[in-house]
């Protein structure tokens, strides 16, 4: 899978960055965190989805034909290209890429948010947002959290508004996503936090920042028991006890046993060890703690080498596997047992 950044004909690519450069190198970087009128501007978002009549030419036998309209369905195109977007029903509402940058502003009312990269996918039939919070969420000294919200739309049809929190620790950018917790439920994924384009769709955003404050609250209560699991010194048996829980060494009477299976199990333990004992997690505060356990865990899932063709399609497949799917998953998994050593409700 390549970047899929939008790059317009004359060359310039559709995205914006704050303070660094992405990985492909493509786009605009401003050197601080951008407004959404800055956003908008320097990523070239500022186009707008228009809806058109979809029909098809009906052939008759004696050589001539006739344009039909297809009733209940439309064309999503560019207004500045003309592009096809997708193909969608008449109940679809199009939230525009300017609405979306005016729907996160207004989930803030103290403060500012601003954005740290903006971008469109294949040709704009998918634009995303990455917006910071206000606040910096500090575990010890020289370990500080900051607080995003990421929201993509999807003007191909294929997909809802998709929107929620995400974690990333300063002092090695790795990332994780935050939990929230609905009617009881645990939430953690962001297809669960999905808004559909059909009905109402300004009054299911509005809905959204309830969202944003109950993430306001986990981020909260995330922040306090990282401190938390700082605080928790484990043993080295312990250590090797969370090991085991995170990744247990296959036993040669295991039916799935292989050599090779057991060679990459062997690697991860190793990595994991490393990542434990590394500068990052010698931090004063929080070395040999329960949090630093954790992190071991999130930074090895994180900078793991990921199969790819080119290095673009290596560094998207790690940006996939750090916030979606089996590695999230791994990562709520590592931070629900170093909470369990802490003594911590999970």
């Amino acid at each position: 899978m390549a970047h899929e950044i939008t790059v317009r004909q004359n060359g310039t690519a559709e995205a914006a960055f704050a303070m660094m450069p992405a990985w492909h190198g493509l786009g605009a970087v401003l050197d601080h965190p951008m407004s959404s009128r800055e956003a908008l501007t320097a990523a070239q978002l500022d186009w707008l989805v228009v809806q058109q009549k979809l029909g098809r030419f009906s052939e008759h036998t004696d050589g001539g034909g006739e344009w039909r309209e297809i009733h209940g369905m439309k064309a999503n195109v560019r207004g500045d290209t003309g592009l096809f977007l997708g193909t969608v029903s008449d109940a679809y509402k199009v939230v525009q890429n300017t609405e979306a940058f005016e729907f996160l502003d207004a989930l803030v009312t103290e403060g500012q948010m601003t954005y740290e990269s903006a971008f469109s996918l294949s040709g704009g039939r998918k634009v995303v947002l990455l917006g910071r919070l206000p606040g910096v969420d500090q575990v010890v000294e020289g370990d500080d959290l900051l607080r995003y919200v990421l929201l993509s739309l999807c003007h191909d049809g294929t997909g809802a508004i998709k929107f929620g929190p995400t974690s990333t620790r300063v002092v090695c950018a790795n990332t994780y996503r935050i939990a929230l917790d609905k009617d009881g439920d645990r939430m953690t994924s962001m297809d669960e936090l999905s808004i559909s384009h059909m009905g109402d769709v300004r009054s299911k955003l509005e809905r959204a920042r309830e969202i944003l404050t109950a993430a306001n609250q986990q981020f909260d209560v995330h922040a306090a028991a990282s401190r938390e699991l700082a605080k928790r010194k484990l043993s080295v048996a312990e250590w090797m006890q969370y090991l085991d829980i995170m990744c247990p060494e296959l036993d040669e009477h295991d039916p799935d046993w292989t050599e090779r299976r057991a060679d990459a199990i062997a690697r991860t333990r190793l990595s994991v060890r490393a990542a434990y004992h590394n500068e990052r997690q010698s931090i004063e505060g929080i070395e040999h703690s329960a949090w630093a356990a954790f992190n071991a865990v999130v930074e090895h899932i994180d900078h793991l080498p990921r199969r790819g063709a080119t290095r673009q399609q290596k560094a998207e497949a790690r940006f996939n596997v750090c916030l979606y799917g089996a590695g999230r998953d791994m990562k709520r998994r590592a931070f629900d047992a170093a909470c369990r050593f802490a003594g911590l409700a999970v």
